[in-house]
């Protein structure tokens, strides 16, 4: 299945009004991310953002119900294509589903090409991991939040827009 999901508004390089931006040098993007989300883990290299403080974790499962986390994350070592990478995740993870989704942004004006992995957990929340390809970096996005979320919606138009605001640093 693949959809076309119109985001238009966002400007190339340019964090939504309200957002704020993240930098991670070792990961070589940039991206912003809702400034009503708190950063989980500020000394990671990587995005790990939640739409609760970082107060209300829960011990052993960090997502509390009606909680959600996005995170960015640059493909391990050895990893040379999207497909080896999901094969390898779905190697540790239960996959429930799989989708192609073409992601519509302002600039470039190519859509970007996203592979959905929806991961079943048995234990915890689900998530999406949104894989994809950046100017030649690959990165991952992963949305956890709790089956039957009813704000689930609002949580994918979130990571939407985070990955529509990645942009990625020169290499060093």
């Amino acid at each position: 299945m693949i959809c076309l999901l119109l985001l238009g508004r966002l400007a190339a390089g340019q964090a939504p009004r309200g957002w704020q931006e993240f930098t991670s040098p070792q990961g070589g993007y940039i991206v912003a991310y809702p400034k009503t989300w708190h950063l989980l883990e500020p000394s990671l290299p990587t995005l790990y953002i939640s739409n609760f403080a970082p107060s209300r974790r829960v011990r052993g499962v960090i997502v509390p119900e009606n909680g959600a986390t996005i995170s960015i994350v640059s493909s391990p070592v050895g990893i040379r294509d999207i497909g080896q990478w999901i094969e390898k995740d779905s190697a540790i993870s239960r996959v429930k589903s799989r989708n192609s989704i073409a992601l519509q942004r302002p600039q470039p004006q190519v859509p970007l090409k996203i592979v959905e992995v929806i991961f079943e957990s048995i234990e915890g929340p689900d998530t999406a991991s949104w894989y994809f390809e950046a100017s030649g970096r690959l990165l991952v996005a992963n949305l956890s939040y709790w089956k039957e979320d009813p704000k689930a919606e609002a949580y994918r138009h979130v990571l939407r827009g985070v990955i529509e605001s990645v942009r990625i640093l020169p290499s060093q």
